[in-house]
């Protein structure tokens, strides 16, 4: 299966903007996802965390967080951070027992899972029995100029439905809240 990994110069260009707090909306608007299904103390799962910035923000509420992700540079940005446990591994088998979050999170990475069922299921048997993924992106019906970087609202549907979902149109945003059956 092809997947997508960035390599050091694009990981670089992500902390960057990291440091420029180009993205701290969005990592606040996570972060008010996740307290909305899952309480401090809780673990919650982050796919694709890139250089960490979410993940911290998640720890620094509350919530004992793991991050997986295929991009060994970006995991060491993530590590310097000093972001919950950074782990390999890739959304579609992922390295984790099953049933062990209360939560997961996803921000701006479903367009880089390519085969969506796969990842969905992982994703589902990592999560404990009614617990909910969050799955944020770009909602490409008002931003159509994100091409692949977005998603729509019927997109989001078709790769969680195996959950149960409700999907916020939250401008530039959507927030599909994914509960586990």
């Amino acid at each position: 299966m092809e997947i997508e990994r960035f390599d050091e110069r694009t990981a670089a260009f992500y902390e960057w903007l990291v440091k420029l707090r180009v993205f701290d909306w969005a990592y606040s608007a996570a972060a008010k996802a996740v307290a909305k299904v899952a309480k401090p103390g809780g673990r919650v799962l982050e796919i694709g965390p890139g250089t960490g910035a979410l993940m911290k923000r998640l720890e620094t509420a509350g919530y004992h967080v793991v991050g997986v992700d295929v991009s060994p540079p970006m995991l060491k940005y993530a590590r310097r951070r000093g972001a919950g446990d950074p782990i390999a591994g890739a959304s579609f088998a992922l390295p984790l027992r099953g049933a062990a979050f209360d939560a997961a999170v996803a921000l701006f990475t479903l367009h880089h899972w390519g085969p969506h069922g796969p990842s969905a299921a992982e994703v589902k048997r990592a999560l404990k029995p009614g617990a909910y993924f969050v799955a944020i992106e770009v909602d490409k019906a008002r931003m159509p100029l994100v091409g692949s970087h977005g998603c729509t609202k019927r997109c989001l549907e078709e790769v969680l439905s195996d959950f149960d979902v409700v999907v916020e149109r939250r401008f530039p945003l959507l927030v599909a809240y994914a509960k586990a059956r």
